[in-house]
């Protein structure tokens, strides 16, 4: 029987190339989604084209409990058990610290922060065998910050400390790490910082000892070792950076 991965925000840019490299391995798939409908469902239905495993996609916000509970219900009607779950949901709302509204903080810290307590605590409570997994999806910048990411930075601090309470409360039966890429090649990622500026580009380049950006496939590999081939790993996180921080 095929295991099945849950992997919230999948329509992004490594939320997507997860479900596709998840799903050539077999896993079948619930790809959550807030706004991306048409996303959501075109990436379902490629994967249940392919006939290797099924995908079903589900629409919930994971700051909101009730459509967490909802989301895994759902899911679980349709799989007999949540093996995986992949936190990849989250959300930039950019802002001087001086100028940042109560509404910035407290969304981005709900999607981020919030979203991956409600959606954890959840898959941990319905989860029923001794070889789960929880990934967590980081980012550099919950280590060394950065100007106008307050509120996306501590966030994301947030989620690296939560992830080794929880690999200490749930083991041996669910193993718990985050992936804290680096520079990686998504649309997002290059409209939002410019990168498609040249001279902006070859400026990240010179920070990055591998002399390139990052794959969506880099990222999303290294997940499928963690949930494929590893068995003795919890409370890590595992910079998927081409050498940036070496931290």
């Amino acid at each position: 029987m095929n295991k099945t991965v849950l992997i919230t925000g999948a329509t992004g840019g490594i939320g997507s190339c997860l479900v596709k490299e998840l799903a050539s391995k077999g896993y079948n798939i619930v790809i959550n989604y807030n706004n991306s409908n048409q996303k959501a469902n075109k990436l379902a239905y490629e994967i249940n084209m392919r006939k290797v495993s099924q995908a079903i996609a589900i629409k919930a916000n994971v700051k909101d409990r009730k459509e967490v509970n909802n989301l895994f219900d759902i899911a679980l009607g349709s799989f007999n058990n949540i093996d995986v779950l992949v936190n990849c949901a989250g959300k930039n709302l950019d802002k001087p610290f001086l100028e940042m509204s109560d509404h910035e903080w407290n969304e981005v810290q709900s999607i981020i922060l919030k979203g991956t307590f409600n959606c954890s605590q959840e898959f941990a409570l319905r989860y029923k065998g001794n070889n789960g997994h929880i990934i967590n999806i980081g980012a550099l910048t919950a280590i060394k910050g950065r100007k106008n990411g307050a509120n996306y930075c501590s966030a994301r601090a947030g989620v690296l400390n939560l992830s080794k309470c929880m690999a200490q409360e749930l083991a041996p039966s669910i193993r718990v790490n985050s992936i804290t890429p680096g520079w990686i090649n998504t649309s997002e990622v290059m409209e939002r910082y410019k990168l498609f500026n040249q001279e902006i580009y070859e400026q990240i380049l010179k920070t990055i000892p591998m002399k390139r950006l990052g794959t969506p496939e880099d990222v999303s590999k290294m997940i499928s070792f963690m949930i494929c081939d590893s068995t003795y790993i919890t409370g890590q996180n595992f910079l998927v950076d081409g050498g940036m921080l070496m931290y």
